[in-house]
């Protein structure tokens, strides 16, 4: 029984410095705070991982036995079904991540990688749109304008209406932040009509006149992003409810 808990201790500590990995990965890397709440990753993620975690070490428990035969094939079989379960939960999340956090007319919008339209991001890598390139890593800040053609805009336009990509999940339609600053700064409002529905007091003590802030729509929770008044450079994402 003693060897078989040491057993089972092993490879919980394995897995939990596998999973602390993950956790930055998911954490710090593909989905920085506060967009792990923004898009409601944060919940679901724990729970795969809590629940890999422990049925790993839970099945090497039930079946070590020093000296048994073919212990070597069992404990192989736990392991790969853990990695198995792991990589599936990893690329979830991973699809699930936000690339790109777009401007377009009046607010930013997340946009998760599964979202994005595949023709659009085909269309927008053959006109060497940069700015249409997804990070591995933390999500890229874009502009989104409106398509030169006319019949391209109407297209989009109904595609929207009927549920299809709107301008925040087509590639083609992104252009450098800096190209729609004038357009921010002119959105914007002051961050004194925020600081009422700041009941966990997030917000910086700065004074009101040198930050704006615009809303920002994610997928299980809105918050807002603060930007230089002035420059209209990004400070940070807060997490407030923009929507009285």
């Amino acid at each position: 029984m003693k060897s078989r808990f040491y057993a089972f201790l092993t490879h919980l500590l394995l897995s939990g410095l596998v999973a602390a990995v993950t956790i930055i990965i998911v954490f710090f890397i593909w989905y920085p705070r506060p967009l792990d709440e923004a898009t409601g990753v944060t919940q679901i993620f724990l729970l795969l991982l809590a629940v890999d975690i422990v049925t790993g070490p839970v099945m090497t428990f039930v079946v070590y036995q020093r000296g048994k035969k073919g212990l070597t094939f069992d404990l192989s079989v736990i392991v790969l079904l853990q990695i198995a379960a792991l990589s599936y939960g990893m690329s979830t999340v991973f699809a699930g991540r936000p690339v790109f956090i777009v401007f377009n007319q009046d607010r930013f919008d997340i946009t998760r990688l599964v979202e994005i339209d595949a023709e659009s991001a085909k269309k927008a890598e053959l006109a060497g749109n940069e700015s249409a390139t997804a990070s591995w890593f933390q999500p890229r800040w874009v502009g989104a304008v409106a398509p030169a053609d006319r019949k391209r805009a109407e297209d989009i336009l109904f595609a929207a209406l009927d549920g299809g990509a709107d301008w925040p999940q087509l590639p083609e339609l992104y252009v450098p932040l800096e190209q729609v600053k004038q357009q921010m700064l002119k959105k914007a409002q002051p961050l004194s009509t925020l600081r009422p529905f700041d009941k966990n007091n997030v917000m910086p003590q700065v004074e009101d006149s040198h930050i704006k802030w615009l809303p920002l729509r994610g997928k299980s929770k809105d918050m807002v992003v603060l930007i230089d008044s002035d420059s209209a450079n990004i400070i940070k994402v807060v997490d407030i409810n923009p929507w009285p």
